[in-house]
């Protein structure tokens, strides 16, 4: 990855930057909810819900920080067969966001695909239009949608 980004596999000591990271990207619970304590137990659930949603649907995928200056911004999660590389999920902070991580991270990512000679494919939410646009710049196309999901892939040069 270019400078000054870089990746590293998830440890147990990434715990507190993960629940912080997860808590930024919901801002919708953020807003609907008045009672802050109430409010952090729904949070730290739907988090532990996610994480075990990973674990049940791609046990074998791995997850990897996205470090700027070497301190952590972001999260991608990857699951990788012998048919594919899927990209199970991306996060960056909101104050990070726009900085060139998410792009540096997912630019690696087909660069791995390729090597491997493999499609790199992804599911984005129809309401996250900042994530489409990067994705289709970065040459992602839509296979099949349905009410809330897009399913995205990229061929490199493997097709």
């Amino acid at each position: 990855m270019p400078e000054p980004f870089a990746l590293r596999e998830r440890t147990d000591a990434d715990h507190g930057f993960l629940q912080a990271l997860y808590f930024s990207s919901r801002e919708d619970l953020q807003q609907a909810m008045a009672d802050t304590a109430l409010l952090q137990q729904l949070m730290a659930m739907q988090q532990n819900a996610q994480e075990m949603g990973f674990r049940q649907h791609f046990p074998q995928a791995r997850q990897w920080l996205l470090l700027q200056s070497g301190h952590p911004i972001g999260r991608m999660v990857v699951d990788a067969s012998p048919a594919q590389l899927h990209l199970v999920d991306i996060a960056v902070l909101p104050e990070a966001r726009r900085s060139g991580a998410a792009t540096a991270a997912l630019s690696a990512l087909q660069a791995h695909a390729l090597a491997r000679g493999l499609p790199l494919s992804l599911s984005v939410s129809h309401t996250n239009q900042a994530a489409r646009r990067l994705y289709a710049k970065l040459g992602f196309t839509t296979t099949s949608q349905d009410d809330m999901l897009a399913r995205m892939v990229w061929h490199g040069d493997c097709t």
